[in-house]
């Protein structure tokens, strides 16, 4: 069986593209580059495990999203940018 957006979404790393926090949107980039939507429930889980909203990402912020009770999405942040630029492996 196809594994659908939101499956695949929920399952994936993402890396964030770009953050509109006007517009409360993400541009994220997995296999595909996929535009999201956020909304007033939308909740983001920092690397301590703090909630935040939307300002607290940053393009290149490698991200997993939950969609747990229908209409609340958690964008949990896996891994920070800086974190990555600071890395060995690079």
């Amino acid at each position: 069986m196809p594994q659908s957006f939101t499956d695949w979404l929920q399952q994936s790393r993402v890396m964030v593209v770009e953050v509109d926090r006007e517009q409360g949107r993400l541009r994220v980039r997995g296999e595909t580059c996929s535009d999201l939507s956020c909304h007033q429930q939308t909740v983001v889980i920092t690397e301590d495990g703090v909630e935040a909203p939307i300002d607290a990402l940053n393009p290149g912020d490698i991200v997993r999203i939950e969609e747990g009770v229908p209409g609340v999405a958690r964008i949990v942040v896996l891994r920070r940018v800086w974190e990555q630029i600071a890395s060995p492996e690079l």
